[in-house]
């Protein structure tokens, strides 16, 4: 008889499996400090926090990552038209978004399942919400979900959840070694910081030894980071939004998780953010009057845009 695997070991291969080429050292790092994972009953808000001694989260926050994660993967066939347009002709995005008059229902869609993915936050229980019919349920099978675009979405997914499953990490590092920043802001930045580095340094290498093309596979790390930006600015207050004495202003914990990458102007990383961007700016009714010549300064503009 085989007895099913720990909470602990569960996230530990999530960890492993979504950064490779470090699994010996995550293997090290989780038995060197010997933190507990602790899977909480699901209440209202989001749970996902740590200590020196343990990471907590609930089912709950773990099902908002999928379900907003597969919502938010359609961002692209929203906005990409109109962003296409504006970086091609150099027209200002706000204006593209106008001349683009199929984008409505499109649109509303998209908002309808953001609306419906950040309704679990305030919920008890995630049976409380209505699921979307065509959104699948959590799963660790990928290939079970047989559709090319799930199964997109689930990468992405399972990067941003590792991303900040990372993040929560470091905390456990910092209280347990007695080294955290004097600043709660200053140490949230700092972890955003250590998750990133760490899923991003070790790409070359990597990808040299497995015969994989290198910008593909930093490009896809870079969205799901990206992923788990816009997954945190959706956790996280509106009144919060400009920073308290725990949290540093969403824009800058954005702008760290972001901009930076040295990726090529045309990758999809910088379509897919912008997209992310844009629909983050619309839902807060900010100005778009941005014009710029690839994805790359949109996301660049954006991001000057929201702080």
């Amino acid at each position: 008889m085989t007895s099913e695997p720990s909470d602990r070991t569960i996230i530990l291969n999530l960890l492993r499996g979504a950064v490779p080429e470090r699994a010996d050292e995550i293997s090290s790092l989780w038995s060197q400090y010997g933190h507990a994972v602790e899977v909480t009953p699901s209440t209202k808000g989001v749970t996902m926090n740590a200590d020196a001694t343990r990471i907590q989260f609930d089912t709950k926050t773990i099902d908002f990552f999928w379900l907003f994660g597969f919502s938010a993967w359609r961002a692209i066939e929203v906005y990409s038209p109109a962003l296409v347009l504006a970086t091609i002709i150099g027209m200002p995005l706000d204006q593209a978004l106008n001349v683009d008059t199929e984008r409505g229902p499109f649109e509303l869609d998209y908002k309808q399942r953001i609306a419906s993915a950040q309704s679990l936050i305030s919920a008890d229980q995630t049976a409380e919400i209505a699921w979307p019919a065509d959104v699948p349920e959590p799963t660790s099978d990928r290939e079970s979900l047989g559709d090319v675009q799930h199964m997109a979405a689930f990468d992405l997914v399972a990067f941003a959840l590792a991303f900040s499953l990372l993040h929560e990490f470091k905390h456990v590092k910092y209280c347990a070694d007695n080294s955290a920043p004097p600043a709660l802001p200053e140490e949230e930045i700092a972890c955003d910081t250590y998750a990133r580095d760490f899923m991003t340094s070790g790409l070359a290498a990597y990808a040299k030894k497995h015969g994989h093309n290198f910008v593909e596979v930093q490009q896809k790390r870079a969205m799901g980071i990206a992923l788990a930006a816009v997954i945190i600015h959706a956790m996280t207050p509106t009144h919060a939004h400009w920073g308290n004495r725990q949290y540093p202003p969403i824009a800058e914990r954005l702008t760290a998780m972001i901009s930076g990458y040295n990726l090529p102007a045309h990758s999809s990383f910088w379509t897919f953010t912008a997209c992310l961007l844009i629909a983050i700016m619309r839902q807060e009714n900010r100005p778009l009057d941005v014009i710029a010549k690839s994805g790359q300064e949109m996301v660049e503009a954006l991001l000057d845009n929201l702080k």
